[in-house]
């Protein structure tokens, strides 16, 4: 952008692509996001344009849907600092995932992603059905009837971010159904770290499919996804008969968002004392989110573990069947 240049007289360019640089069409879309007037020029511009366009039309670069809408996302008015963090990296995961998914053909929609779907597509329209759960029960689901799955899907997410965005930090405590094989409700708070989880997870199937190195989240959003875990972990041990009441783990994760836990081996486990330590499982701490999500199985984790063997075998059975599919 030149010294003289203003986001309001760039319109033209930004339009049609025309702006000197990625920096310069990031600050005209944040300045449209924000002024009506100018939103309105650029949707008169844009109509101009597909129609002296309409002899020679030019298939625009595939990503270019995905850099917009993370332009103008960004531009968003500031969220409370509770809501933030967990906006942020459900939307840091989504814009990820878009990315991958603009940039598909249509044999490699129909490749076969790890995990239990049939293929990429399948798996978006998964995805999209979970997202949609949680949207739901905040009066907020919305997927458009449009034939494209990536686009079901990013705007669902849109509208599942919107929602959160203006109702502001109470409704973070506002009860939800998370995704899983059984109905499980949960504040919102948590059902915003398992989108954020999900989306990760679904995104370096992804990659696997496309033979693209594995991504890792953020230490803290890691650390979140291991604390969201396991508050459920004690009472999916219960259900699957594996519990140990008045028994835990300590579990010692290491690297990015790891830490040592202290683990209840049953929800009948009363608050105090915490009972007593019968094991110990050791393993790195974006491993053991792999193992929740059940994309490495138990011998695969590499865990490093004592103590009482059948406690520690029906903590690490359990945890392989905490994930979203």
């Amino acid at each position: 952008m030149t010294l003289d240049a203003h986001p309001e007289d760039l319109l033209g360019a930004y339009v049609v692509e025309g702006c000197a640089s990625a920096t310069e069409a990031s600050t005209v879309s944040r300045h449209v996001a924000e002024c009506p007037t100018c939103a309105a020029e650029v949707d008169l511009l844009d109509s101009a344009v597909r129609r002296l366009a309409v002899g020679s039309p030019r298939q625009p670069e595939p990503a270019l849907r995905e850099r917009v809408l993370a332009a103008a996302l960004a531009a968003r008015p500031p969220r409370a600092a509770e809501v933030a963090p967990l906006l942020d990296a459900y939307l840091g995961q989504v814009s990820k995932l878009g990315r991958l998914l603009a940039g598909l053909s249509e044999p490699q929609w129909q490749l076969r992603p790890t995990g239990p779907h049939a293929s990429v597509r399948e798996m978006i329209g998964h995805l999209t059905a979970n997202d949609g759960m949680v949207a739901a029960d905040l009066d907020a689901y919305a997927v458009p009837r449009v034939p494209d799955v990536r686009r079901r899907w990013r705007e669902q997410a849109d509208v599942l971010v919107r929602e959160v965005s203006r109702a502001g930090p109470a409704v973070l405590e506002r009860d939800v159904r998370l995704a899983g094989k059984k109905v499980i409700r949960r504040p919102l708070r948590e059902a915003l770290t398992q989108r954020a989880f999900e989306t990760w997870i679904h995104a370096d199937d992804v990659r696997a499919a496309l033979r693209l190195p594995a991504d890792s989240p953020p230490p803290e959003q890691i650390t979140r996804i291991v604390d969201f875990a396991l508050r459920l972990l004690p009472g999916a041990m219960d259900a699957a008969g594996a519990g140990h009441p008045h028994q835990a783990i300590r579990l010692v994760l290491t690297g990015p968002g790891g830490g040592e836990r202290h683990v209840p081996l049953s929800a009948a486990l009363p608050v105090a004392p915490p009972g007593e330590v019968v094991g110990e499982v050791t393993l790195p701490a974006e491993r053991f989110c792999r193992l929740l999500a059940g994309r490495v199985t138990v011998p695969e984790a590499g865990a490093s573990t004592s103590g009482d063997a059948t406690a520690v075998a029906h903590f690490l059975a359990v945890a392989v069947t905490m994930g979203c599919d």
